[in-house]
């Protein structure tokens, strides 16, 4: 309680100390230009009404009264009357039943007649008049608060943008940068291909198409939309041929292809990550065991699906990174109108990718 009572204390401290100030000056002035002094109850009784008469109208009368631009006309004299006449009447009970004097200046008894009335309505007034300068104050801290938030918000927001800005510039710098070392491989593999066409023309055959399915990637990295699955179908066919020229064995994979799939507009890079995964962590040199992807456009619906027989060394999970990234690209793209799944039915790894093209 005592906690309590000086944090009230400190946190009100100019409020206390505004008062203590005003009811002692008051107190000694009248009492030493009249000669007398009243007692303390009768002190501590109506210096506590005119407290809680100030601060009615200032938290609660001025604010109900200020709440619209006209209404204010009629609504601010009529609770001004009201709540006057209320602490009129709080007066002249409390007079009339415990001290019996208007005041110590006056030895007649309390009545409620014109005189007595004009005596309480001309302590009212300055009271109502302080509080209504109180409420202002309390508007003005409110609109300087208010102004202090804006302008914090609009350098927040200066300052957020001014970071974005710099953010993109190393953006920038970075594409820049990072277009140098890709831009260095290919002129190497160039140089490589151009160097052994004549002396190995399997082997540079092999390094090409390398070379346009990793130019292919890099630049689709940098892009956000969605491109003709015609342009991925062709890296595929590149990373097939890729596959098939490291192996004097046939390979066991088979690509379907349906009707008006090459023209549909997908996100890149969807269709390499699954047939790498079959070619890293799959089988695709059994012929019993073919490893298929097969693609196909029905009722706006985009079906891919793929499965093969996992490597007898390789571990499921192992296929899950390249996967992750997958799903987190779809919902991105897509939302809840793309859904992808894969696990192992009977031998086979399968997944399963469906994407509702149109709302």
């Amino acid at each position: 309680m005592m906690r309590l009572t000086l944090k009230l204390l400190y946190r009100y401290r100019i409020h206390f100390l505004a008062w203590v100030l005003y009811m002692f000056s008051e107190i000694f002035i009248v009492g030493w230009a009249t000669g007398k002094f009243g007692r303390p109850v009768s002190y501590a009784t109506h210096y506590t009404i005119n407290i809680l008469l100030f601060y009615f109208c200032s938290l609660k009368i001025y604010p109900i009264a200020f709440t619209s631009e006209i209404s204010w006309l009629w609504k601010l004299p009529l609770m001004l009357i009201l709540t006057f006449v209320g602490y009129l009447m709080i007066n002249y009970y409390i007079d009339s039943n415990f001290f019996g004097h208007i005041t110590v200046y006056n030895q007649e008894k309390v009545r409620l007649k014109p005189s007595y009335v004009l005596g309480v309505l001309w302590r009212a007034l300055p009271i109502m008049g302080f509080a209504g300068f109180h409420y202002l104050f309390i508007l003005h801290l409110e609109q300087v608060k208010r102004r202090e938030i804006a302008e914090k918000k609009r350098w927040e927001s200066l300052i957020a943008e001014r970071d974005t800005q710099v953010q993109l510039a190393h953006a920038r710098n970075s594409y820049l940068k990072a277009q140098i070392n890709p831009h260095l491989l290919f002129n190497t593999l160039n140089f490589i291909y151009t160097d052994t066409i004549q002396s190995a023309p399997r082997a540079a055959e092999a390094i090409m198409s390398l070379s346009e399915v990793m130019r292919y990637s890099i630049n689709c990295e940098f892009r956000s939309e969605t491109v003709p699955l015609k342009e991925e179908i062709e890296q595929i066919y590149k990373l097939i041929e890729l596959h098939q020229s490291r192996s004097d064995e046939t390979l066991s994979f088979t690509l379907e292809i349906g009707p008006n799939v090459k023209k549909t507009m997908f996100i890149p890079l969807v269709l390499i990550t699954m047939v790498e995964n079959i070619f890293k962590h799959g089988i695709i040199h059994d012929p019993e065991h073919q490893a298929v992807l097969s693609i196909y456009v029905f009722k706006e619906i985009l079906s891919i699906n793929s499965k093969n027989i996992p490597g007898r060394s390789k571990l499921i999970p192992s296929q899950n990174t390249g996967l992750s990234n997958i799903k987190q690209r779809l919902m991105i793209a897509y939302g809840d109108k793309a859904s992808l799944k894969y696990g192992m039915q009977n031998e086979y790894f399968v997944v399963s990718i469906n994407v509702k093209l149109n709302s």
